[in-house]
């Protein structure tokens, strides 16, 4: 498997409790999740780190911390993981693409952009696919044509945010069969993102992703980047020549996406009754607007 620093963020307390959040901020207003242990995890951690940690839990099974400014790995646990949320369900079945997404929005985070497709590397540094299974490609440029990002789940599913636009009829019932927990995680993306998650596809194990070198902004051009900037400089009107000297400095490309640094005060101010408190609003059962389509 490709070594990724992302995964699923969770936090392991010193009395062996493990909690889930969607977000910093949700999780300090009371969206908080328990998640019971069936797989040594908190062994794992409360060993290198008796006081409780934060960790990211990756689709390897990989347990990973931060410290001395860096990702390390201190174990590994079963994989897929044999944990599960309290109220949540991570690892659901018959699911059909396009239908909502009501588990845990969390994991590895790629990225991509028509048949361009990254990711963070261990080492934190951004790398290509060099070469992408076309099925992922053909699955998620049908709900996202514009590209942009996705998540692979500790439990290999693929899950992405997407605009609005016509779900399939799988979606159309789901709405009145949530919970209140997953009502509100659902509210909780569009009340940040303003998107719905979905689900895409299940990541197959014969998808054996292999990754380019880093990209690094400190070197010069090398001769196809030289090549490849005088074909799209050609169409303006421009004349360059390939011998020319382009001075770069280093720079952070344009199109980076959300930092995802491991933060050791994201659970610091949840408090420990890990419960989600859902509104009254959520007693509402209507349904959901009907596609053009339907």
């Amino acid at each position: 498997m490709v070594e990724i620093f992302q995964g699923m963020k969770l936090r392991i307390g010193m009395d062996r409790s493990i909690s889930w959040a969607p977000n910093k901020f949700a999780g300090n207003h009371g969206a908080q999740f328990k998640v019971i242990d069936d797989d040594g995890l908190v062994d794992i951690v409360l060993k290198k780190r008796p006081n409780g940690s934060n960790i990211k839990l990756n689709r390897d099974g990989e347990v990973i911390i931060f410290e001395d400014s860096k990702p390390v790995k201190i174990g590994k646990i079963s994989s897929p993981p044999k944990i599960n949320f309290e109220k949540l369900e991570p690892n659901p079945t018959n699911m059909v693409s396009g239908m909502m997404w009501v588990g845990p929005f969390d994991g590895e985070y790629h990225h991509f952009c028509e048949s361009r497709f990254w990711l963070t590397n261990i080492n934190r540094k951004r790398c290509h696919y060099k070469e992408v299974p076309n099925e992922l490609k053909n699955k998620l440029e049908r709900f996202k044509p514009t590209g942009g990002s996705f998540v692979v789940t500790p439990w290999g599913h693929v899950i992405a945010l997407i605009e609005p636009q016509p779900l399939p009829k799988e979606s159309r019932s789901q709405w009145e069969n949530m919970s209140k927990e997953e009502k509100r995680l659902l509210q909780i993306k569009k009340a940040g993102a303003k998107m719905l998650p979905i689900y895409i596809c299940q990541w197959k194990n014969d998808w054996k992703i292999e990754l380019d070198d880093p990209i690094d902004y400190n070197k010069p051009l090398s001769q196809n980047e030289r090549d490849d900037m005088m074909s799209f400089l050609s169409q303006f009107g421009m004349k360059t020549s390939s011998k020319d000297n382009i001075n770069t400095t280093p720079s952070e490309p344009a199109d980076v996406e959300e930092d995802f640094t491991d933060d050791d005060s994201f659970f610091t101010d949840i408090n420990d009754n890990i419960m989600i408190t859902p509104s009254d609003d959520d007693d509402d059962n209507s349904k959901l607007p009907k596609s053009k389509e339907e």
